[in-house]
């Protein structure tokens, strides 16, 4: 039993039960309409501590980037920062490089995009 006192200062006895309230597992299905096999998503992970207040952008060839000006990518973690595009088709090419600020390129070559989850660790 558990009492607790009401607004207008009377108490109230509950009894107390313990329920299961958490939902069974079930498993995750496509929203209705949408195919599966239609629905690719493309990520891109850039791992760099760029230091607090910078951020980071991706530019590049392919799935709507562009070399001429950046998209800001979302920051996750201290040193995570992601973008993704969805509905990508299985012959789509990218090519990028990310920047801090939109402003400073990341040093090497290219980074290309071969799979749905790319990984990279940019210098700068």
């Amino acid at each position: 039993m558990h009492a607790s006192k009401t607004d207008s200062g009377k108490f109230v006895t509950k009894k107390e039960t313990n329920v299961n309230t958490s939902r069974p597992d079930t498993v995750k299905r496509p929203a209705v309409g949408i195919s599966k096999q239609n629905s690719k998503t493309l990520l891109v992970v850039a791992r760099a501590n760029i230091g607090f207040g910078n951020r980071l952008y991706i530019r590049g060839d392919g799935c709507g980037l562009s070399w001429d000006k950046g998209i800001e990518m979302k920051c996750t973690n201290d040193d995570c920062w992601q973008w993704e595009f969805k509905d990508v088709s299985s012959k789509t090419n990218l090519e990028f490089k990310v920047l801090i600020n939109d402003e400073i390129w990341s040093t090497g070559e290219n980074y290309t995009a071969s799979s749905k989850n790319n990984e990279v660790c940019p210098t700068f």
